[in-house]
C-alpha cells in the first residue's frame, strides 16, 4: 500500500468539510486545529482560491528522519506514515522538516497532528463534494517536483503565508 492522497484543487470549494471529518474520525471533535488536512482559503478581488494541502507521504519523509525519538515511522507495507504518542516528546522537529507544513502540533492540546491515511481509508476522501481528493497509488511520482509545484501554487496566489513552519 504505498497511497497518498491526490489534490485536484481547481474543484475545491473551500467548505472545509474535509478538516472537520479528519478532526472527527481522529479525536472526536470538529477542529481545524485537529485536522491533518488544511484548506487554504484566499479571497482576492471578489475571486476565492482554497487549496486542500495534505501531507504528500513523503519516500523519503523528512519528518522521520528528522524525529530523535522515532515517534514518527511508516508501516510494514511501506505506505502511511504513523505515529506512536507514546514516544513522541512534541519536540517540534519533524514539523520544522516538512517542506509544506503539513504536520504540526495542536496548540491547545499539545498534541502532533498528522496524516496517517486513516490507517487506508482516508475519511476525507469520500466527504469532499467537489472531488477533489483522491487517494492513488504513488508509483513514480516525482515528489519533490510536486512540493514545488504546490508551493508555487501557493506563492502565486499568496497563500503561502497560511502554512504553518513554511518554507521559502
Amino acid at each position: 500500500m504505498d497511497n497518498i492522497i491526490a489534490v485536484d484543487h481547481s474543484g475545491c470549494t473551500g467548505c472545509r468539510t474535509c478538516e472537520m471529518i479528519c478532526s472527527l474520525y481522529h479525536f472526536g471533535i470538529c477542529s481545524p486545529s485537529k485536522s491533518a488536512i488544511q484548506v487554504i482559503r484566499r479571497e482576492k478581488g471578489g475571486l476565492v482560491f482554497s487549496f486542500p494541502l495534505v501531507c504528500r507521504q513523503c519516500d523519503p519523509a523528512p519528518c522521520i528522519e528528522s524525529c530523535p525519538v522515532e515517534a514518527l515511522t511508516r508501516d510494514n507495507n511501506g505506505g502511511h506514515i504513523s505515529l506512536n504518542p507514546d514516544e513522541c516528546t512534541l519536540c517540534g522537529l519533524c514539523t520544522e522538516a516538512c517542506p509544506l507544513g503539513c504536520i504540526d502540533v495542536d496548540p491547545n492540546d499539545m498534541e502532533l497532528v498528522h496524516c496517517d491515511l486513516c490507517e487506508g481509508e482516508p475519511q476525507c476522501i469520500p466527504a469532499c463534494h467537489a472531488s477533489c481528493l483522491q487517494l492513488v497509488n504513488r508509483g513514480s511520482r516525482d515528489e519533490k517536483g510536486e512540493i514545488t509545484h504546490i508551493t508555487a501554487i501557493l506563492k502565486q496566489e499568496e497563500c503561502f503565508d497560511h502554512i504553518p513552519k513554511r518554507r521559502a
